[in-house]
This record gives structure tokens, C-alpha cells and sequence, in this order.
């Protein structure tokens, strides 16, 4: 008898053993379909559960089998449960989709700082455009990040271009070149590239945008002294889905965005194809263009391989081919003949490939491997004046991500090499403008947290680079919460910038009468800066509240500024700066929410000054002091969404002695009816005051075939309405 109940015991617990299964879930936005991380995934009956990874997916393993309740919940997001019965049928994760409720974007996973935190605990101060924000902004301007990033708060748009429509964005008061944009980690946008990426980059194959203000080159290296940008895109899906997107303006503008993902078994791909057009148009009817000719295709393939549950590879590549055509309108629409005939033509190519290689290790521990190769091609020709040159850079980086504890640790090194060569017939007696940069650097982070509510993260970078020589550049932040409704960050770096002579100064000038650098007089640019914000949020009965208020500091030595001597006579020749330029200011952003209803308004105040030229006012040329960012979204899902946007730009001074620019509002309002499941349609307006500076002043003058332009600070295009259709096959 002994025998036998001891038989029935071991079978009874084989039977247990047996009975058990994993859970497998992707879980991502209802609306706009992108994979969601950090989402809490708790089965409330058996106390266990787990948050999804940077990819959506998350795994449950040994769970009993027959019917489990399963809840969801991400802030920003409305908890949902849901009924499986276990085992799945397929190996294939179970596909939930979350409802958005909020414009709060916590509860997310951040990629710019490498140690794969969500933002509510990582120290630095990262702001996060999540998949909602990137939807609608999309829908407003699908062909370019330009007014995605230009509306975000404490950033500033800078015109730089009458006839090219180039735009280009000021952090914290500096001037472009000191912005770092990437995308999956990957530096393509550097130097000469960074001239058109704003109007060229589209965003329908965006996840979430990662803004870092203030000094982050121990992050990523030079570049970085008033912050750095992370573009990152959507991977592959289960369950294969095509968005389309087509829009048209009432001013000759047209857009084709597709954007495809699907995976099978080991294998994902995803695929963007865009096609942008612009009709040139004359806004104020002076002859010129407001608007410039486009002709813009990019296509973007990534095909990702899934060797196990622990190594991820993939492999993409970019494809981009523009005309941009303005300048006098006859000589575009017709041909230059007589007087009409001044055109400013740009024709750029953009290809770029990256390959990076994820593997997991025990213990959470990642190698991460990756490797970018971009060419860049642009060829300008403004009047009888032509500019070209062929820029070809790589990255390489290899990481190690070591969780320990309380510690998340990172280490890496990385090789980075830009070359520029000119390809316009050489003005006789001025020096090439080319150059070749190679730098190789090492860095180290440790994100502490030696208390439940405390982090703390220190990190250090070395680089060498081969013209400039050794940077040594550390970086520390901290993070406290004090209680569940409040968290203090502080922190600071250094940053440095090697030098070149793209800035925003020289495209205004389309880089005629700009002069080679002397490596021999020229040093690298050097940066301190400091950032300390608070964050409250809580309830007040159903409104819910988020309130940041930030403080930042830079100090930008060995400045490189034209010599004043020479501009009036249309030469730029660079040089360093004897004093050094300082940037503070104050920012503060306050979300409201309250069922459907969410409010957004940003203020940002900031002093930006130059101590090297008494001849000129102190505050830098082209910031204004005072920006105000408004954002109201009713929405009922499933059904219409209404928004108004409104943002003021306080007047600036525009780098000719006491010159000012007017302050001016822009004004905008979109309405989406949503069709479940395939289509929505979008009416959208902007800029509905009409406000252009050609309102204000004669932009152009001069002579017709030789025509001068006033520098910019306001838009020229005025009032564009838009409609476009959205597809989800």
C-alpha cells in the first residue's frame, strides 16, 4: 500500500510539472501599432509577472495550464486584462494592443543612454516623443522631422535658407552644429550632412524621438555640447502590417509615406518607401520662391534576424535622392534667360548602411556590437556661384552592458572616422576645405542606486582624435524621488566639438566666400554645462498633473565665430573666440489630463551670450529669449481627435548690430475622423494667422539676376492646409 501512494504522489507532481506553460505576448499601441516597452504584464492570481522588452515582447514562464487572467498596464496607457487559455496554439507571442489615456510618456525605455532604463529611473533628464506625438505630427508634415522637432519644447527653430526652405534647430540657445542627431545610436548626420537632415529625415518609421539637453559628448563623443537627438525606429511585428500614408497641401506640396513590418519564425523585415514633391510657389508675389521645387525620394529597408531568444542581428540600409530648386521663379518654371535667371539648386545623396548584433547573456548581461558606413553627396549652385563636396564617414562601437546588483554598468569602445573632399574646381590662390578626422574613444557608465529612491550615474569618456588631440570628458548625474509624487535630477559634463566650417552661418550662405580652416590656428571647441530639474505629479480628483521645472548652464570655450572684419564683405573666415559664450535659462512644461481632454504648455526662457564682440549686442543673434509652446488634444478613441497648437517665438536679434526680428505667434489646428480598423482621415492647418516675414519686410532686394537676402528669423510660407489619408492594411 506504502508503495503505491508514493507512486501516486510522484505521479501527481509529474502531472503538475507537466501541466505548466509559457506565456508569450507582444504588446503595443492600438492606434498607431508600435511596439510598447516597459509594459507591466501580472497574472494577479499566481503573483507573477514581467515587463516587456525594448522590442514589445514579454515571456512568462511555467505558468499552470487551462484559462489564466492576465492584466496590462503602462502609464499613459488604460490597464486591460485579457483571457488565455494555456498552451498557445502557436509559438508565436499572443498579440495586445493598449488603449492610450494620457499624454504622459513615463513608463518607457530609453536607448540614448545604453543601459536600457525606463525614464522614470534613469538620472539624466531625457524627454521622450512617444508613438501618439509621432502619429500626429506625422500626419501634419509626413515628409520631414522638421516641425516634430522645431515645435518640441526648449527647441528653437533657425531659418537658414530663402531659397532652399532649409531649416536647422537651436538646444538651449546654440547654433546646430552642437546638437548630435542619431538614429538607433548611430551618428549619420554629422558635418556636411547635417545641412539638410532635418528636411529630409521622415518620421512614419519612428517608435519614439530621445531628446538629451545639455552636454552629452561622454556619451556618444564629439557633437554634443548642447545635447543630442536619438531617432528610433519601429522593428518587426508578428502580425504583418502596411501603413500608407497620402497627403496633399493647398500650396503644391504631395507625399507618399509607406511603411511595412512584418516577421516570420527567425526573420523580420521592415521597409519605408517615401516620395515628397513641392511645387515652387511664390507666397508674397515678389518673383521669388517661398517655397522651393522638391523632389525627394528615400527608401529604408532593415532586415532583422532572430538567431534565439538571446541574439538579435540586423542589417539596414538608407536611400536618399533630392532636388531642391529656388530662387527666381521664372528661371525655374521657364529657363534663366535675360535677368531672370538666378536659380539656387541643391542635389544631395544620402546612402548609409548599419549592422549591429545584440546577444544576451546570463545574469542580463548584453554585447552589443555596431557598425554604420555613410556617404553624403551635395551639390549647390547658387547664381554663377557652385559648392560640392563628398563626405564618408563610419562608426563602430562595441558595448558590454553589466547589471551587478544595484549597479547597471557599460563599457565600450568606439573608432569614428569623417572625411570631407571638395569637388568644386578649386578657387585659384584659397587654401581646400577638405579634411579627414579619425577619432578613437572609450567610455565607462555606471548607473548606482545604493537607496530604493536614489540613482546615481557617473560616467567617463577618453577620446583621441588624430588633428586635435585628447579629450577627456566626465559626466555625472543624480536622481532623487522624494516620495511617489516628486523626483529631482541634477547633473553635468563636459563636451567638445571638433572643428569645420558647416554651421548655420555658412549654409545661410550657401558656402560662398567661406574660407578653409587653418589647423595650425583653429582649436577644438570645449564645453561645460549643468542641468538640475524637479518633477510633481499627482491627482487633483480626476486631473491629472505633471509639472517640470528645469534650470540649465553652458559654457562654450574657444568659440568658432566668423571674423567681423570680413562679413560685411561677404567672406566667413572662422577663427576661435578670446572669451567664451554662456547659455542659462530656465524651462518649465506643465501636462494637464482629465478623461479625454490633455494639455500641454512649455515656457522656456533663455540667456544666450557672446563676450568677444562689444561691437555687437550680447545676446547671441538668432534666440529668442522668451518661447512659449501650447498644445490642446480632445480626443475620443476609435473615433476623431481635435488639436490646437499654438507656439511664440520672442523677438531675436539677426547678427546686424541692433537689428531685431518681431516676435511672432504660430498658430495651427488639426481634426482626424478615424474609420476602424483601415483609415482616417486628417484636416490640417498651419500657421493660420499667415504670418511671414516678407509681412514685415522686403526679404529679397537687390538686383534681380544678383538678388540679396535679409537673414531669417520668422517663415516664409505662411498659412498651409494639408489633408491626408491614412491606410492600415
Amino acid at each position: 500500500m506504502k508503495v503505491i501512494l508514493l507512486f501516486l504522489a510522484l505521479l501527481g507532481s509529474v502531472g503538475v510539472a507537466v501541466a505548466q506553460s509559457p506565456l508569450r505576448v507582444l504588446v503595443r499601441d492600438e492606434r498607431t501599432k508600435t511596439a510598447l516597452p516597459g509594459v507591466t504584464v501580472v497574472i494577479p492570481t499566481l503573483k507573477i509577472g514581467a515587463a516587456t522588452d525594448a522590442n514589445g515582447r514579454a515571456d512568462l514562464p511555467n505558468v499552470p495550464t487551462g484559462p489564466q487572467q492576465v492584466t496590462f498596464s503602462s502609464i499613459g496607457y488604460g490597464t486591460r486584462t485579457v483571457s488565455f487559455t494555456l498552451p498557445q496554439a502557436s509559438t508565436e507571442p499572443a498579440l495586445v494592443e493598449l488603449e492610450p489615456s494620457s499624454l504622459e510618456l513615463q513608463g518607457v525605455v530609453v536607448e540614448a543612454t545604453r543601459t536600457g532604463s525606463r525614464i522614470e529611473d534613469v538620472p539624466v533628464r531625457i524627454e521622450v516623443l512617444g508613438p501618439e506625438e509621432l502619429d500626429e505630427k506625422s500626419s501634419m508634415k509626413p515628409a520631414n522631422i522638421a516641425m516634430l522637432l522645431t515645435e518640441a519644447s526648449g527647441i528653437q527653430p533657425q531659418f537658414t535658407s530663402a531659397n532652399s526652405g532649409n531649416v536647422a534647430f537651436r538646444i538651449q540657445g546654440l547654433d546646430g552644429r552642437y546638437t548630435q542627431i542619431l538614429r538607433d545610436g548611430f551618428p549619420l548626420y554629422g558635418g556636411f550632412s547635417q545641412g539638410l537632415s532635418l528636411v529630409q529625415i521622415p518620421p512614419l518609421d519612428l517608435r519614439q524621438v530621445e531628446i538629451i539637453k545639455g552636454a552629452s559628448s561622454a556619451l556618444y563623443g564629439g557633437d554634443a555640447i548642447a545635447g543630442l537627438v536619438n531617432l528610433v525606429t519601429k522593428t518587426p511585428i508578428a502580425t504583418p502590417e502596411l501603413n500608407v500614408l497620402l497627403n496633399q497641401t493647398h500650396k503644391g506640396g504631395r507625399d507618399l509615406t509607406a511603411f511595412y513590418s512584418g516577421r516570420t519564425g527567425q526573420l523580420g523585415l521592415t521597409l519605408l518607401a517615401t516620395q515628397n514633391t513641392q511645387r515652387a510657389y511664390d507666397v508674397n508675389g515678389d518673383g521669388f520662391t517661398d517655397l522651393p521645387q522638391v523632389q525627394l525620394t528615400n527608401v529604408n529597408p532593415r532586415l532583422y534576424y532572430y538567431l534565439n531568444d538571446s541574439t538579435t542581428v540586423y542589417l539596414g540600409a538608407t536611400a536618399g535622392v533630392e532636388t531642391r530648386t529656388g530662387g527666381d521663379l521664372e528661371a525655374i518654371v521657364n529657363q534663366p534667360v535675360g535677368l531672370h535667371r538666378y536659380i539656387e539648386r541643391n542635389r544631395s545623396e544620402r546612402y548609409s548602411t548599419q549592422f549591429r548584433v545584440d546577444a544576451k547573456r546570463r545574469g542580463g548581461q548584453v554585447l552589443t556590437l555596431k557598425n554604420s558606413l555613410s556617404s553624403f553627396t551635395r551639390n549647390i549652385q547658387a547664381g554663377d556661384a557652385y559648392f560640392a563636396g563628398k563626405q564618408f564617414s563610419t562608426y563602430s562601437e562595441a558595448s558590454y552592458l553589466v547589471p551587478a546588483g544595484a549597479h547597471r554598468a557599460v563599457f565600450g569602445a568606439t573608432v569614428t572616422t569623417d572625411n570631407f573632399r571638395e569637388t568644386t574646381a578649386p578657387v585659384p590662390g584659397t587654401a581646400p576645405r577638405d579634411y579627414q578626422y579619425q577619432t578613437y574613444g572609450l567610455f565607462a557608465q555606471d548607473d548606482w542606486k545604493p537607496l530604493e529612491n536614489l540613482t546615481l550615474q557617473a560616467g567617463i569618456r577618453t577620446d583621441y582624435q588624430q588633428t586635435y588631440g585628447w579629450f577627456v570628458l566626465p559626466r555625472f548625474s543624480a536622481l532623487y524621488k522624494a516620495g511617489a509624487h516628486v523626483a529631482l535630477r541634477a547633473g553635468g559634463g563636459y563636451g567638445y566639438k571638433a572643428p569645420t566650417i558647416f554651421a548655420n552661418a555658412t549654409e545661410q550662405q550657401a558656402y560662398v566666400g567661406v574660407r578653409a580652416l587653418n589647423p595650425n590656428t583653429v582649436r577644438a571647441e570645449t564645453s561645460r554645462g549643468l542641468n538640475a530639474d524637479v518633477t510633481l505629479k499627482g491627482l487633483i480628483g480626476d486631473l491629472g498633473v505633471v509639472l517640470n521645472q528645469a534650470a540649465f548652464y553652458t559654457r562654450l570655450e574657444h568659440a568658432l565665430i566668423p571674423n567681423p572684419a570680413l562679413q560685411p564683405l561677404g567672406i566667413i573666415e572662422f577663427a576661435n573666440s578670446s572669451s567664451p559664450i554662456t547659455a542659462r535659462g530656465l524651462e518649465t512644461n506643465l501636462r494637464l489630463n482629465i478623461e479625454d481632454l490633455q494639455f500641454f504648455t512649455a515656457y522656456t526662457f533663455t540667456d544666450a551670450r557672446q563676450t568677444y564682440d562689444l561691437s555687437q549686442p550680447a545676446q547671441l543673434p538668432f534666440v529668442s529669449k522668451h518661447r512659449l509652446v501650447l498644445t490642446t488634444v480632445y480626443e475620443q478613441p476609435k473615433n476623431f481627435r481635435l488639436g490646437l497648437e499654438g507656439t511664440f517665438n520672442g523677438p531675436q536679434y539677426l547678427g546686424e548690430g541692433d537689428r531685431q526680428g518681431r516676435g511672432f505667434w504660430l498658430l495651427g489646428a488639426l481634426a482626424e475622423k478615424q474609420f476602424p480598423p483601415h483609415f482616417s482621415l486628417v484636416v490640417n492647418v498651419e500657421n493660420f494667422l499667415d504670418v511671414r516675414q516678407t509681412r514685415y519686410e522686403q526679404v529679397v532686394y537687390g538686383p534681380i539676376d544678383r538678388p540679396l537676402f535679409r537673414p531669417l528669423y520668422a517663415p516664409l510660407d505662411g498659412l498651409v492646409a494639408n489633408i491626408a489619408l491614412k491606410l492600415t492594411l
